[in-house]
């Protein structure tokens, strides 16, 4: 019975300090998964389903909401280099703009864009593609019904807790109903996010654009605000989630006053997909 004693304790010892180590190494984990989030040149593939509430829509203030499916999926190029492409795809309810205007319902357009830039962590990244818009709108308030293309970039760095960057697309429309006015917009993004520990995160990402061929009044789209978020582990499943409110100081009339964005990412890296 003596000699069992120190061996318990040196068990019970052990098992501590397993604990204590599980603990950290956790939370290594998510904040590691949170910086992949936040780059998007990682090695990784990215399952997002964005939920959006923009109030103070239409003439009647009301709630535009849309429900959006962004995956980013990297592939390898030549040595050294990797692809991300990216999709943007949304199903949405609009309600009208002017009065007499019907209430829409349905797919809005496709937006698609990839980058190709240096593969592998590094503290600064760059990439840069084409983009397209495609016109898989159901209703004609929810879409341009035009074919469009263009040029897309993004850059930035990962600097410890620190993710900042900035991605930029510009499409000109080629071909689609000649009823509709040409498509000459630009979209800039650009994000400075600030990770805490253990997954938390806060951030902001507001994302501008400029359509040129709108009204002197309607050209710009502003928002300013925030959020924050956590990477929570489900099993070994990385899950991304966010809250994010903006405000505009520049917006086109009958669009909205502020917005609310709720986002439910899943994270992968490509070696643990392909073992799936």
């Amino acid at each position: 019975m003596e000699t069992s004693k120190p061996i318990k304790r040196t068990a019970l010892r052990l098992a501590a300090g397993c604990l204590l180590l599980g603990g950290p190494a956790r939370a290594d984990t998510t904040a590691d998964w949170a910086r992949t989030a936040q780059n998007p040149m990682a090695d990784a593939i990215k399952l997002p389903i964005e939920s959006r509430f923009d109030a103070g829509y239409g003439h009647q203030d009301q709630l535009d909401y849309s429900l959006a499916y962004k995956p980013s999926m990297v592939a390898g190029l030549a040595d050294g280099w990797n692809i991300v492409n990216r999709l943007d795809l949304a199903l949405g309810y609009r309600p009208g703009t002017e009065s007499g205007e019907k209430d829409s319902y349905g797919l809005g357009d496709t937006t698609y864009e990839s980058f190709i830039g240096p593969a592998g962590e590094r503290t600064v990244y760059w990439g840069l593609g084409p983009a397209f818009q495609v016109p898989t709108a159901t209703d004609p308030q929810l879409g341009t019904r035009k074919w469009s293309a263009g040029i897309g970039a993004t850059a930035g760095i990962v600097k410890g807790p620190v993710v900042a960057g900035a991605r930029a697309n510009h499409l000109w429309s080629f071909a689609g109903n000649d009823d509709r006015p040409d498509i000459n917009r630009t979209t800039f993004e650009y994000w400075l996010y600030a990770n805490l520990g253990r997954g938390w995160w806060i951030g902001t990402s507001p994302v501008n654009t400029a359509d040129w061929e709108a009204a002197s009044d309607a050209v710009w789209t502003i928002p300013v605000g925030g959020g924050f978020g956590k990477v929570v582990l489900s099993g070994q499943q990385p899950i991304n989630l966010k809250l994010e409110a903006y405000s505009y100081t520049e917006a086109p009339p009958n669009t909205a006053d502020w917005s609310v964005i709720l986002s439910f990412e899943l994270l992968f890296s490509e070696e643990r997909l392909l073992k799936r």
